[in-house]
């Protein structure tokens, strides 16, 4: 693909003490096929080297803005810096730890493109802090997405997403919703009147860490059940409904994710 010719491509990463992970994040994007994008490295005031090595990287490399936030306000508010500067007409979202395939922009991108979709995602897959192949993602393939479809069952990683923020107004979300600041965000967008449209390959990669929020089953229920109730607001019977099919689909998920773990410790 030639970059004269074909659009921008944003991608935003929230940056937090990730010093050991931050440079893989970065060269998983500089080593893309697709040419053409922005990569715009937040960081939330990290205590570690992670914003100097985000500094190098824009230093030699024009397409990469540091960007250092005044205040220690979470990955949202860096989130959120980051689509604010953002100028890409397609928006993507990397988390500092996590990696992209090499080709994960040309392939989600032509898929936009051909069939004037609005948001994409792909499948995913867990790789271990060393970076090894962990296993397949938990979350089975959906071909589309919608709002309704969406509540109660988070079927896509926002690692995987792409967005084109001329038919999609981009949300800038304050919540105090650690586990499914995420979530919302994507509930946010298929709001609007929008499908996902998913791709059946893996080509983004989540490293699984020992204690992450994003694995606390029981931390991501509570949270879940807010968003339902209090911000989605569909009152208590939607809401009793729609959380009875996350504990459901919660617990399957939950027992493949277990059951890598379990793979990976033995090995």
């Amino acid at each position: 693909m030639k970059d004269i010719t074909l659009p921008l491509v944003s991608v935003v990463v929230p940056v937090y003490n990730t010093q050991d992970f931050i440079q893989a994040c970065i060269d998983s994007v500089t080593n893309q096929s697709y040419k053409n994008w922005e990569l715009m490295l937040v960081d939330d005031q990290s205590t570690d080297n992670s914003f100097e090595i985000c500094q190098r990287a824009a230093d030699k490399d024009p397409r990469i803005k540091a960007i250092r936030q005044e205040n220690n306000a979470g990955a949202l508010a860096a989130r959120n810096r980051g689509i604010q500067e953002s100028t890409g007409k397609f928006l993507c979202f990397l988390d500092s730890d996590d990696t992209y395939e090499s080709d994960k922009i040309e392939i989600q991108l032509a898929f936009m493109l051909k069939s004037k979709h609005a948001i994409s995602f792909t499948m995913f897959q867990r790789i271990t802090e060393a970076g090894e192949f962990m296993g397949k993602s938990n979350v089975p393939f959906a071909p589309e997405i919608s709002y309704r479809q969406l509540l109660g069952n988070p079927q896509f990683s926002i690692i995987t997403i792409m967005v084109d923020t001329m038919q999609v107004s981009i949300p800038l979300l304050k919540l105090d919703l650690v586990k499914a600041e995420d979530y919302v965000f994507h509930l946010a967008i298929l709001k609007q009147g929008f499908k996902a449209y998913g791709i059946n390959k893996a080509l983004s990669n989540y490293r699984y860490r020992l204690g992450s929020q994003s694995t606390s089953f029981m931390g991501n229920a509570a949270d879940l059940w807010k968003v339902l109730y209090s911000i989605e607001k569909l009152g208590l019977l939607p809401s009793i409904y729609y959380f009875s099919r996350y504990i459901s689909k919660g617990l399957k998920k939950k027992m493949i994710l277990m059951s890598q773990i379990k793979q990976v410790q033995g090995n």
